[in-house]
């Protein structure tokens, strides 16, 4: 087994190594990878490298911009990394290739990235560059794996095999139990016919006491687990998946398109509670993204409705409260019936107008009880944790629903498991000397060290 466990270590380290050097031969720098992160962080809810989508395809545009953006004796790429800055600022200088683009998109405002450094946009450039160039692996398109996704993503498809090779082994191990009880009886007559012994008369299987007595055993183990699984599982919503007013779809938004999950819930890592992203945040793109690829102008058309957006003027509406009802169903009526892509029907239609001038009431999918607390912003900013951690991959998921049970078993489970990240964390740094006693005592420094079992953190 040690030989084994060498020979594996082994293949492992020369898979590594010989990826790397794939890597390298490829020309992917470290440099090229932070710019990817960046890029994915940042720029990837409005941009694709070789597709427009909100704002233009951004390979090439560094060479444009050195091409084209030369202005008042300033060089192009010089007024390209002050344009990522701050766009506006640009545009109010009057530099012409700027204004163009500005025009160009309707006059809507990039967002500005003054925290990005020139390093950093060196480094998206770089990025940008190389997977435009193919240099980069090619990517899963979540559109081809979320069936395996799905498969793999959640625990349900795990727990019912473990709950049919359970049975099978009970059911197993019942007939074995019978075989043996049968092979007994059957020696113990033998044995009583050797010693010329009378056979005891058979007792019909309804009267056997012994059976009896197993059976109502039996029968109170099943009542009792029964009614205390079903008394733990009250309240819980594992794999609750509703209808939303809108078809939003998270396989399409943070999949396709790579939209970063806090880009709409912002608050995840700034409060205790994550935020359901407001119209306006949706208008960040929608405002030039006026089609869906499964549903047309139909769920798009929603948000508009709501919020008081004319598609066909791509302006927002003046006092739309204050504008007559059926005005305001004009317009949208009106914009889906000139769609030549796609046919609306009726009910189409209904569902579209029974927006307008009304709020959009998403339905709230994760909800945990009032006597239990949870702080967001505790476990993504200070803890590290991905959203799909406890969300599951919600980049593959078409319709959005509750991943993790959400018990306290489950939270315990986590917080014995997973080991705190010390370093460089102004938080968690005053536990680095009983982090480093515990790792020489060989054993890891979980949250459970540091109270996260502890009642009073969750119930106060």
């Amino acid at each position: 087994m040690h030989t084994r466990s060498k020979f594996f270590s082994f293949i492992l380290l020369i898979t590594v190594l010989f990826t790397n050097v794939s890597w390298a031969q490829d020309g992917v720098t470290p440099e090229i990878l932070e710019g990817q992160k960046l890029y994915n962080a940042n720029c990837a809810s409005c941009h694709k490298v070789k597709q427009k989508l909100v704002g233009p395809a951004l390979y090439g545009a560094e060479k444009r911009w050195i091409d084209g953006a030369s202005h008042a004796g300033v060089d192009g790429k010089t007024w390209l990394y002050k344009w990522i800055k701050n766009s506006s600022a640009v545009i109010k200088d009057g530099n012409p290739y700027a204004v163009a683009i500005y025009n160009e998109y309707n006059k809507s405002v990039m967002t500005a990235f003054p925290q990005l450094t020139d390093e950093n946009i060196t480094n998206i450039l770089a990025y940008i560059q190389a997977d435009g160039d193919g240099l980069l692996a090619p990517k899963v398109d979540p559109a081809t794996a979320g069936a395996d996704g799905a498969a793999g993503g959640g625990t349900g498809g795990n727990n019912g095999q473990t709950n049919i090779l359970l049975y099978f082994l009970v059911g197993l191990l019942v007939v074995i139990a019978l075989i043996l009880a049968r092979v007994n009886t059957v020696l113990n007559r033998l044995v009583l016919v050797k010693e010329n012994k009378p056979l005891p008369v058979p007792v019909p299987i309804y009267k056997n006491s012994k059976l009896i007595a197993t059976l109502v055993l039996a029968l109170v183990v099943f009542v009792g687990y029964t009614t205390v699984n079903n008394a733990i599982d009250l309240g819980r919503q594992q794999g609750y998946a509703p209808v939303q007013p809108i078809k939003f779809s998270h396989k399409l938004h943070a999949g396709l398109n790579q939209v970063n999950c806090q880009y709409c819930h912002s608050a995840a890592a700034k409060s205790k509670h994550s935020n359901i992203p407001s119209a306006n945040v949706c208008m960040n793109c929608h405002k030039g993204v006026q089609q869906g690829p499964s549903y047309g102008r139909k769920e798009i058309s929603k948000i508009y409705a709501a919020i008081g957006f004319n598609p066909d003027k791509n302006e927002f509406i003046e006092n739309y409260e204050s504008l007559p009802r059926a005005e305001a169903e004009k317009i949208y009526s009106s914009w889906l019936a000139a769609d030549t892509e796609k046919k609306y029907s009726a009910a189409d239609v209904k569902e579209v107008l029974a927006q307008v001038q009304q709020p959009i009431e998403w339905v709230r999918i994760h909800n945990l009880p009032d006597h239990v607390y949870f702080n967001h912003s505790q476990h993504v900013a200070v803890g590290g944790l991905e959203c799909q951690t406890c969300h599951g991959e919600v980049q593959e998921m078409e319709v959005l629903a509750q991943h993790a049970p959400l018990s306290m078993g489950w939270c315990i489970s986590c917080h014995r498991e997973k080991e705190v990240n010390y370093a460089q964390n102004d938080y968690y740094k005053i536990y680095k000397k009983y982090h480093d006693k515990i790792s020489e005592e060989g054993g890891k420094f979980t949250v459970e060290k540091i109270g996260g079992t502890e009642c009073q953190k969750c119930h106060y």
